[in-house]
């Protein structure tokens, strides 16, 4: 790679298939790491096979609030990434 490319030339390299697997892994990355927090706050032990109401309305909880959050910083990013080239051009 050229270090002198500009950011929007190297962008225009990187291929769909590319961009898919590492919005792909993205994915992955949130969902490991959601169902660790949330599993760790809200399953205190596992006493029976089935979720008790209140595990239930935690794990509820707990994913709609990571989807939430997640979703808000990748907004602001954008945000900010589009600002930041706005006005590099």
């Amino acid at each position: 790679m050229n270090a002198a490319m500009a950011p929007g030339q190297l962008q225009a390299q990187v291929s769909p298939a590319d961009m898919m697997i590492a919005e792909m892994k993205g994915m992955a990355d949130c969902f490991a790491r959601m169902t660790a927090s949330c599993y760790g706050k809200c399953i205190v032990g596992v006493k029976e096979e089935k979720l008790s109401v209140g595990e239930m309305s935690c794990v509820d909880r707990c994913v709609n609030k990571y989807f939430d959050v997640h979703q808000r910083v990748a907004t602001e990013l954008q945000s900010q990434q589009a600002t930041m080239s706005a006005t590099s051009e």
